[in-house]
């Protein structure tokens, strides 16, 4: 595994062990990498909102309705309108219906029957024009409610004025116009009342009523089957996007396997960044779903528990030192055996760099003039000095062994 590791990065960051990797192929190489790394997340983006979420199947009207129930026989009307009349109201260019057959077809069967009906509302002309209406007087009462505030306000301080002043009112207009707009009020509200009472008298409105009142039996079946739903769309969500990132990676991965049987080193450096590309968004989407099935599922006990004593930030804490301990094996792994000290000596040796203090040596230097630390010792074959880490002697060709410690070196 050690070796393979190894490997690996050796073909990350060159082509051979005889042809190091310029700069400018670097570049070029990470270049791809971050263009190949966007086309991933783009794709993955567009594949994955192919996948019912739980806003398409169960839209938020349903949800206040069947979930919630927050639908009263004091506000449905209202709530119901902008449903009613969203065809007519949205003038935006991207503008999707939300009676559009595909995504009715993805709803809760509870939504979709709503849905339907409601469609069928809509086009009626005579409840279409009831409610048209309706929302032009709603609008035109909260325009005199706000006019009749004001006026309202101007009156209450010139009276006091006239008080402070022990002065007589002068004018009696600003009271006048604010008894005119109580008055349209009270009517512009008496006629709103009359159009919701021929709305409330259609029998297919009175239908929709019932439908928006479901039991408690027939609503704690949709409650169930939307939390199922819930439940399961994380895991459901990550094997529809393994499903698009799992051929990538394998594609990579043959072709970076099949490039170094070939010893193609050009095409193995390639496919193996490529291969590392292809495994983020992997890693990431799994470890996306570990954070949001444990605290939400597993946990869901702890966590409730947790928010009684508003506790929650024991939760943060936990995430963040377990993020440290993870943060320091993987640092402790890759110094100790991806980048363990024997083959950090062999890359100071490579560079002609001192073997303990990494800095540049003269030409011939036997030791380092900044540390003191010898860079030769004895080829136990030929009795030869050779270059400390490298594991053959320059002599003989036979393997010396490791390097020994640098301050026995000194």
């Amino acid at each position: 595994m050690k070796k393979r590791i190894a490997a690996f990065k050796q073909r990350l960051t060159s082509v051979s062990k005889e042809e190091p990797l310029n700069k400018l192929s670097f570049v070029t190489i990470l270049i791809l990498d971050i263009f190949i790394l966007n086309i991933l997340f783009i794709g993955l983006h567009e594949h994955t909102n192919q996948l019912t979420t739980a806003n398409e199947y169960m839209p938020s009207v349903a949800k206040s309705i069947f979930i919630d129930q927050d639908w009263t026989p004091d506000n449905r009307i209202t709530n119901l309108q902008p449903l009613i009349l969203a065809d007519r109201n949205n003038s935006r260019t991207r503008y999707e219906s939300p009676f559009e057959e595909r995504k009715i077809k993805l709803m809760h069967p509870a939504a979709r029957e709503f849905y339907e009906q409601t469609k069928e509302l809509a086009a009626d002309p005579n409840l279409h024009a009831l409610f048209l209406s309706r929302q032009k007087t709603v609008e035109e009462r909260g325009e005199t409610e706000s006019a009749f505030d004001k006026a309202k306000t101007s009156y209450d301080t010139q009276l006091l004025e006239n008080i402070a002043n022990a002065a007589k009112p002068g004018s009696n207009a600003t009271s006048t116009a604010a008894q005119q707009y109580a008055q349209k009020i009270d009517r512009l509200t008496g006629e709103i009342r009359s159009l919701e009472q021929q709305i409330h008298a259609d029998p297919d409105i009175q239908q929709l009523w019932i439908m928006t009142s479901p039991n408690d039996a027939v609503r704690n079946q949709i409650v169930a089957k939307y939390k199922r739903f819930q439940f399961w769309f994380p895991l459901k969500e990550l094997l529809w996007q393994l499903l698009f990132l799992l051929p990538i990676f394998g594609v990579f991965y043959w072709w970076g396997t099949r490039s170094v049987k070939k010893d193609n080193p050009i095409q193995a450096l390639i496919a193996s960044h490529l291969l590392v590309v292809a495994s983020l968004p992997i890693l990431l989407k799994i470890i996306e779903l570990v954070i949001d099935i444990i605290p939400k599922h597993f946990l869901k006990n702890l966590f409730q528990f947790l928010q009684s004593l508003h506790l929650m930030a024991l939760w943060h804490y936990f995430v963040i030192f377990a993020a440290i301990a993870v943060g320091l094996f993987l640092v402790y792994f890759i110094q100790r055996k991806v980048f363990n000290k024997q083959k950090v000596i062999q890359k100071r040796l490579e560079k002609g760099a001192c073997i303990h203090c990494n800095k540049r040596l003269p030409i011939g230097a036997k030791s380092c003039p900044f540390c003191g630390t010898k860079q030769t010792k004895r080829c136990p074959a030929c009795d030869k000095k050779t270059p400390v880490g490298g594991p053959f002697c320059i002599h003989c060709g036979i393997e010396t062994g490791c390097a020994s410690s640098s301050t026995d070196l000194k």
